[in-house]
């Protein structure tokens, strides 16, 4: 997910060489602004124990996808006999296209051989699908309310403007409805596991992002035409998925209550949102999809979708950290509680809550010294440092007519005070949108493995 706002991978090196210098001895590592779960993926590759939160449910099957997978699944009851040949040999073609871009990032030591043969029977899984899904015909949701040829795809804005949506072509529109039907069905019939469920879903919602006809994210779509990323073929990929290396504890939750219950790591990674946009906005088909195998009602969902983008208003999240009057206090109280020696924030000087596009014409240095000021406060930190130029990374904008700009990046650093132990929660609370859509059981915090090995959340669920 290159275009996802803030996305880390460039830096992913930078940082690791950042945390070996001044963090010797660090084996574990909290970020509960997950995202694309590229920092956790990092370094689960390179033995460390992650803990991974982001309040957009997408995320949160990402997570449980990359993070989460600890054995070859074996999709016993949906795999076929008879290996599409075609296919695999496509998939496999796929396969190592991505290792050689992004295998020493997140596999580190492997070969795309050894990879495929771990998920030959999710390669399998996704290649049935796949003919599932270029044989369909049926317009079902998506194709209804998210195209232009759909049947109750029209929107009006507040401005008085009209028209339909247009989100996908026609031909992957009708795919997208067959795979995720028929993924549905599968989940509710008890054919997957929960770690099955989620390996296919990644698969899905990594080729969204590449066939969806928007601009990098889901707050709007091109009105007037197809693009031509839009008119690739929808095509199911294997992800870079380990099978190895220690389970994540995860949580769909606010980022301020999973800092509170998560357990204790070495360090908390924290790249907030510097945006005044919510990103329960910008991906909510996103997050959407995420949902589809585990809504009871998905009628009574989509009669409700609103705005041009097509979004529920009652499946949001509206978070501190999109506000500027609201986010230094936010940060504050989220490193009062997390239980870590070290606080290492992300920032970039580019344009932000404080060089917003509208009231600047130059970036300014006044996010830098808000935040200096935090991570000086003695109440807070022992010692801190900010460190300047970490990187020159390509930072993707999603504003017309912005092109990928290169944004001096910061890292801030502080030696965590040790503060008076308050009782921890056992697990954040569960989303209000999650609560509304009867989601709390499927998108909840899964805490680390117990010393015996037994899945902790199946055991509190009995």
């Amino acid at each position: 997910m290159e275009k996802y706002l803030g996305n880390k991978a460039s830096l992913l090196p930078l940082i690791e060489q950042f945390f070996v210098e001044r963090i010797p001895g660090a084996s574990s590592l909290s970020d509960v602004f997950a995202g694309t779960n590229n920092i956790s993926r990092y370094f689960r590759a390179r033995g460390w124990a992650t803990a991974s939160c982001d309040a957009n449910r997408f995320s949160y099957v990402l997570a449980q996808a990359y993070l989460g997978t600890g054995d070859s699944p074996q999709f016993q009851a949906v795999r076929t006999r008879r290996n599409d040949t075609f296919r695999l040999l496509q998939m496999q073609t796929d396969l190592r296209r991505g290792m050689a871009r992004y295998g020493a990032l997140y596999l580190p030591g492997c070969t795309g051989e050894k990879v495929f043969q771990d998920l030959r029977h999710l390669a399998n899984v996704l290649a049935r699908l796949q003919g599932i899904g270029e044989d369909n015909q049926q317009p079902g949701v998506i194709t209804e309310f998210f195209t232009q040829w759909g049947t109750r795809s029209s929107y009006s804005s507040r401005r008085g403007t009209e028209g339909v949506r247009n989100y996908f072509s026609r031909k992957n529109a009708l795919f997208l409805d067959g795979i995720l039907d028929t993924i549905r069905n599968w989940w509710q019939e008890g054919c997957l596991s929960r770690n099955e469920l989620f390996l296919l879903m990644t698969s899905v919602l990594e080729e969204v992002v590449i066939t969806a006809n928007v601009n990098g994210t889901f707050h709007d779509f091109n009105r007037d035409r197809i693009w031509p990323n839009a008119e690739q073929a929808f095509r199911l990929r294997i992800p870079l998925i380990s099978c190895a290396g220690q389970l994540a504890e995860t949580a769909n939750a606010d980022s301020i209550n999973a800092a509170a219950s998560f357990a204790q790591h070495d360090i908390c990674y924290l790249d907030p949102p510097y945006n005044f946009r919510q990103y329960s906005a910008y991906y909510h088909f996103l997050n959407f999809i995420a949902a589809y195998p585990f809504l009871n009602d998905i009628e009574t969902y989509v009669k409700g979708l609103e705005y041009v983008r097509g979004q529920h208003p009652e499946d949001d999240f509206t978070s501190d950290f999109c506000s500027r009057a609201r986010f230094v206090d936010g940060l504050r109280k989220l490193i009062e509680v997390v239980d870590a020696k070290h606080v290492v924030l992300s920032y970039y000087g580019g344009r932000n809550h404080w060089n917003h596009w509208a009231s600047v014409s130059e970036p300014t240095d006044e996010g830098l010294r808000e935040l200096r000021a935090l991570f000086e406060d003695t109440n807070l930190f022992t010692d801190c440092e900010v460190i300047p130029a970490l990187g020159i990374r390509k930072n993707y904008q999603s504003r017309l007519g912005e092109q990928k700009k290169l944004v001096n990046e910061y890292l801030f650093h502080g030696v965590k005070r040790d503060l008076p132990a308050d009782i921890r929660p056992a697990s954040p609370p569960p989303l209000p949108a999650n609560v509304r859509w009867g989601l709390v059981d499927d998108f909840c915090h899964t805490p680390p493995l117990g010393e015996d090995r037994i899945d902790q959340i199946i055991l509190a669920a009995g």
